[in-house]
This record gives structure tokens, C-alpha cells and sequence, in this order.
């Protein structure tokens, strides 16, 4: 038997797709852990509808074979997503203006009640090679003055 490994074009067809795999995505993610007071308080207050929240003593279910765990912490996450081959940096700039900057007090006030702040930045990234970007100085202030942490996952999967 001769088996053929995959390759993207074959992948794409699979997935019924012809251009899917041909756009970035771009994953900028504000995240709070381990603070006081019921997720829900941070998105009444930020106005933002989360990704994910957890509470510490809940169980979830990891994996396929579903092993049981317990958040030792509460959490909360808010993400914008975009799938475009612009520059990530505009992501990021577009996060920033029309979510940190309008909440910023209130942002300020979250991260120093909560043990982490992070700033979460993951790019899928299929075109090209040598994905790049910089944050600009007044968001570096902003990042400082929200005490965050920054974590950044950039996937190279082009072909090129």
C-alpha cells in the first residue's frame, strides 16, 4: 500500500476550502488571573463580552478522554480575532484603541486586583516568512502602567 502524506493543497480540499490556509489569523488576547470577586463583575464593568471565564473550585474537562480538573483560580479572557494578511500590527493597534485605551482606568484598576495582567498576542501566519512586529512607545506605557505581562506564539506555516 502506498500512502500519500498530505500536503496543503490537499489539506485545503479537505476542509473544503480553497483560501482558508492562504490568511493569517490574528489572536490579541486581555487576560486577568487570580482576583477576588466573580468574573462576571469584569464584564459588566468593561462592557466586553469574554472569551472565557473560570472560577476558582470549578471543574472542567480536558482532552478527549475528558480528565476532570479544578481552576485554582479565577480568570477572565477577552479576544479579538482577525483572519487578514495585513500586518499583525494593526491588530494589535486596532486592540488597543478600541479596547485597552476607552478602558483604561478600569483596566488599571482590575490589574491591581488580580495577581497576573497579560497581554496574549497569537498569529497563525501563512504567507511569507518572518513574521514581525513593534509594539510603539505609548503602548508600551500603557502595557507598563496595566502591570501586564506579555506573551507572544507566532506558528510560521507557510510554505515558502
Amino acid at each position: 500500500m502506498n500512502i500519500k502524506r498530505l500536503d496543503k493543497d490537499d489539506y485545503k480540499k479537505l476542509q473544503g476550502s480553497d483560501n482558508d490556509l492562504e490568511v493569517n489569523q490574528n489572536h490579541v488576547i486581555l487576560r486577568f488571573i487570580g482576583f477576588d470577586f466573580d468574573p462576571n463583575e469584569i464584564t459588566e464593568r468593561l462592557q466586553l463580552k469574554p472569551l472565557s471565564i473560570a472560577r476558582k473550585g470549578e471543574d472542567y474537562f480536558v482532552g478527549k478522554r475528558k480528565v476532570k480538573k479544578t481552576w485554582e483560580y479565577n480568570h477572565w479572557d477577552y479576544e479579538l480575532k482577525t483572519k487578514t494578511n495585513a500586518f499583525i500590527g494593526e491588530t494589535i493597534t486596532e486592540f488597543f484603541e478600541n479596547i485597552i485605551e476607552p478602558r483604561l482606568e478600569l483596566i488599571k484598576e482590575i490589574s491591581r486586583k488580580s495577581d497576573i495582567t497579560q497581554l496574549i498576542i497569537v498569529q497563525y501566519y501563512y504567507t511569507g516568512c518572518n513574521p514581525g512586529f513593534a509594539f510603539e512607545k505609548k503602548q508600551v506605557k500603557i502595557l507598563a502602567d496595566i502591570n501586564a505581562e506579555i506573551d507572544m506564539d507566532i506558528y510560521c506555516l507557510s510554505k515558502e
